[in-house]
């Protein structure tokens, strides 16, 4: 009989899904972001992205992916869909660890949270940067980060309310156009 660590462990299925060269190219591609946006913020030297930890985001992330998509009998998810289900768990297992406090702790509290914050603004504002808002549509805009900021922060989620609220505001855009 498996123990619960043995089961959790064991991601030889996931791996045979999709392939070890996928996974790894997941991998490398959040190191890669966690590294240029702990570069950006002038925190390298304060912080370390845990590989363990981050290893642990990425299957976890593969593995309700799988479940998905054979509870849903597709073969593929949405970008939105893989966006809330990388954001969650980078939520929920925080690679990004702080290793010198230099005394803002609601700034060191939440790097975590600011990373997936701008992955997640990043990817609702890719196809909008030449668009111009007039001040009302700017100061919605403004309240909504301000918000979903926050969310991340301090609400409860899980994947299905971060896709939500991605869907929500990629209707709003349609809307608006």
């Amino acid at each position: 009989m498996n123990d619960v660590e043995t089961i959790y462990t064991q991601y030889e299925d996931i791996v045979s899904e999709f392939t070890e060269q996928v996974i790894k190219n997941q991998y490398a591609s959040l190191y890669r972001e966690c590294t240029a946006f702990l570069e950006s913020l002038g925190v390298s030297d304060h912080t370390r992205i845990d590989k363990a930890i981050l290893t642990h985001t990425v299957m976890d992330y593969f593995t309700d992916i799988s479940r998905m998509k054979e509870f849903h009998h597709v073969k593929h998810i949405s970008e939105r869909k893989a966006l809330a289900y990388e954001t969650y768990w980078i939520l929920r297992r925080k690679p990004i660890q702080v290793m010198i406090n230099n005394g803002n702790e609601e700034f060191w509290a939440f790097l975590n949270e600011k990373f997936s914050f701008t992955r997640i603004a990043s990817f609702l504002t890719r196809e909008q940067k030449s668009v111009i808002l007039d001040e009302a549509s700017k100061k919605t805009f403004l309240s909504f980060l301000d918000t979903l900021y926050y969310f991340l922060k301090y609400r409860t989620l899980d994947p299905k309310t971060l896709e939500l609220v991605i869907m929500g505001f990629q209707t709003g855009q349609m809307v608006h156009e």
